[in-house]
């Protein structure tokens, strides 16, 4: 399921770089405000060098033409790198021994770069073993770190397309660090495996992580998703960003939020 969200963000993240490029094209370039005031030569020097008046004024525009030219060819350069769209980058923040890391840089073509953390020596070691027996590919792509997560993606804001957040029992904790290092338009993936919690077994504890009171019902894996939401929602606009939901499910003891973050 997650592969297959990643693979359709893919897509739409490139259908959204061309609308973008073709609405900057129909706009046209930018004209400057400041218009380039001419060098007069002096009154009293008809000749220069040899030279007269017409002929320096004709090297002159000759000069300034080679200069413009060469301006716009190298402005031009540059707007087309940074109008290029970039390979995804995605973190999975709690990999343990890296298995959905590893799909995600094997299966999903467009990701430029996986980061896996864990935050025990032991796990981080399989990753990387586990990373050497899948060749090439995924040395290429995937690179694990033994690192904090949430010290990590508040070192690295707004730097990854896609952050993965799958923890043992409540994310709460990680929400405010993950909002903050997805890219505009980029994917937050969320479980949350304390159902009993979100579905109303201890309404104090929920209220403590989500800030939602739950009530028992048939509808109560439902509002476990929409209380799970609020949170992420309540975290990001904290920055001045808000969600869109892009898929939501409950299965079996968890449930898992697709959602994307914008300004």
């Amino acid at each position: 399921m997650s592969i297959a969200v990643l693979r359709t963000f893919i897509q739409q993240r490139k259908l959204e770089h061309k609308a973008m490029l073709a609405r900057q094209a129909k706009a046209g370039p930018k004209v400057p405000d400041e218009s380039v005031s001419e060098m007069e030569p002096p009154a009293d020097s008809s000749q220069h060098n040899g030279m007269s008046s017409d002929g320096c004024k004709l090297l002159e525009e000759m000069s300034q033409d080679e200069q413009c030219s060469i301006s716009d060819v190298q402005t031009r350069n540059l707007r087309r790198k940074d109008l290029e769209l970039k390979p995804a980058r995605v973190l999975e923040a709690l990999s343990a021994s890296g298995l959905r890391a590893l799909r995600y840089a094997r299966e999903v073509e467009g990701i430029g770069q996986v980061v896996a953390l864990d935050n025990d020596k032991v796990y981080v070691e399989s990753c990387r073993r586990n990373i050497r027996f899948n060749g090439s590919v995924a040395c290429s792509k995937l690179e694990s770190h033994l690192a904090d997560a949430r010290v990590y993606m508040l070192t690295h804001p707004k730097e990854f397309d896609v952050v993965d957040l799958d923890p043992y029992g409540s994310p709460s904790v990680f929400l405010d660090s993950a909002v903050q290092s997805v890219v505009d338009g980029g994917i937050l993936m969320c479980t949350a495996t304390d159902l009993a919690v979100l579905c109303g077994g201890n309404g104090e504890v929920c209220y403590s992580k989500y800030g939602s009171y739950p009530l028992r019902g048939k509808y109560c894996h439902e509002m476990a998703l929409r209380i799970l939401l609020a949170c992420i929602e309540s975290h990001a606009n904290r920055y001045k960003r808000y969600i869109v939901p892009v898929l939501s499910v409950h299965m079996d003891f968890y449930v898992r939020v697709f959602v994307r973050i914008y300004r």
